[in-house]
Parts: C-alpha cells; structure tokens; sequence
C-alpha cells in the first residue's frame, strides 16, 4: 500500500480522509472551528496555524503555530510553537517552545524549560515545564469558583452556559430555548453531580460534557444559589436561571435571532 498525504480544512474533509485510511493528515481549519479526531489505525494528524483539534480515543496529533489542541482518553499529542493543549483522562502530552498545557486526571505531560503547565490534578505525571500549580486552591466556594474560572458576575447573577441540541434541550429534557427560564424541582445542596440544572463556565467546558450538542445558551443564575461541582471538567449546578437564556456562539459572542 503506497504512503499518502492530505490537507483537510473542514471536518467533513477529515472524516473522508480518515476512511479513506490516509496515513498522513494536515488540518488547517480556520480558528474556532473544531475538527474531532478518533482512533483510526495508525495515521497521524498534523494541526498548523490556528487550528482547533479534539483528539479521542488512541489518536495522535502535532501541533504547530498557534494551534488549540483537547485530549482525552488515550491519545497523543506533541506540541510546538504557541500551541495550547489540554490533556484529560489518560492522554500523553509533550510539549516544547511557549506551547501551553493543562494537565488533568492522570495524565502525562513532558514540557520544555520554557513551557507553561497549568497543573490541575495531582495525579497527573508530570516532568519539566514551568508549572503553576492549581491543585491547592479551594474552589468550592461559587464565588472563588467564578473568580477562578473567569465568571462575569453583576448584581449578584452569574453569566453561565449550556451546550444544547437543535431542541433546545439535553438527553434529560429540560428546555433552553432563548428566552426561557429553566427551573427543577431536584436540586440538592450538594458538590455532585445530579439534583440541579448543570452549567459551564464557558461554552467550551459545556460542551466537554455534551459532545454531541450542537447550540450554546448563556443563562444567568444567582452565585447565592450556586454550588460548585467537584471533579475534572469545571462545571457547577444551581435550581434556576434567573436570567432568560441568549444564544451564543462558542466563543460565548450573542447570536442575534433573525427576523421573520
């Protein structure tokens, strides 16, 4: 079988190239725009630019210029330039130049004298890199949690998201449609999971726990009733939203409702 190579762009582009068994593959994807990669043989997969990747199952990508890279499970991925990776799960990171890491679970993350590793669990297997260390911070508290993790807050009302599909909704139902102020009847006072509306801090993070979601809402909840979920992927839970929910893109930008 002869060697072969290709550029894809979009991620109907990659998923064509994946099952076509290509061996060698460049994303060069505009920035913002996610392309998922998954186990498929041996093949790797090259991000240049400002591509945005999430790698899954036993994949591996490199990174170059000022690509954004998320691994999960147990993929591989090698990091040059200015490229930002988070590494979940039981992911292999390494990591050279001003690239960027943060490192969860049980990761494994080798960095270069002048890489930054954001270290985010104690389990993580970590060798070189600068580290700043997020491990000792106490976060449980909802507003430490916002500060931490960038949360707008005004007049006491916290600017979350949720990751949606083309319903508006999530498997378990609840409706986010624009406009809306989504309530339960569930909601315990406690750090995990269950018994509450679950929210992001940005739609990045929503997204981390609903893969297939295919819209993003900003809702507004009182940091009062908010309580910080313990766990890897930030998120945190509340009874209400007290603000109406917007659509927004995932960059957390307002989509404006077209008129009819």
């Amino acid at each position: 079988m002869s060697y072969t190579e290709r550029i894809v762009r979009t991620q109907a582009e990659l998923d064509k190239a994946i099952a076509d068994k290509v061996n060698w593959i460049e994303i060069r994807s505009d920035e913002g725009v996610w392309l998922e990669v998954r186990a498929y043989g041996s093949s790797t997969v090259t991000a240049y630019g400002s591509s945005t990747v999430r790698a899954y199952g036993s994949s591996t990508v490199r990174a170059y210029g000022s690509s954004t890279v998320r691994a999960y499970d147990s993929s591989t991925v090698r990091a040059y330039d200015s490229s930002t990776v988070r590494a979940y799960g039981s992911s292999t990171v390494t990591a050279y130049d001003s690239s960027t890491v943060r490192a969860y679970g049980s990761s494994t993350v080798r960095a270069g004298s002048h890489t930054a590793v954001h270290l985010h669990s104690v389990d993580v297997h970590l060798t070189g890199g600068v580290i700043i260390d997020h491990t000792r911070l106490d976060i449980s508290d909802a507003k430490s949690w916002c500060e931490y993790h960038g949360v707008e807050i005004k007049r006491g009302i916290a600017t979350l998201y949720k990751a949606v599909n083309d319903q508006w909704t999530t498997d378990r139902g609840t409706d986010y449609s624009p406009g809306s102020k989504p309530a339960c009847d569930d909601f315990t006072d406690t750090d995990e999971c269950g018994g509450g509306l679950h929210f992001g801090p940005t739609p990045v993070h929503a997204l981390s726990y609903n893969r297939a979601a295919t819209k993003f809402v900003a809702v507004g909840v009182r940091v009062s009733e908010l309580r910080p979920i313990s766990g890897g992927t930030a998120k945190a839970k509340a009874p209400r939203v007290v603000r109406a929910c917007v659509q927004v893109d995932e960059a957390g930008r307002e989509i404006q409702a077209v008129q009819s």
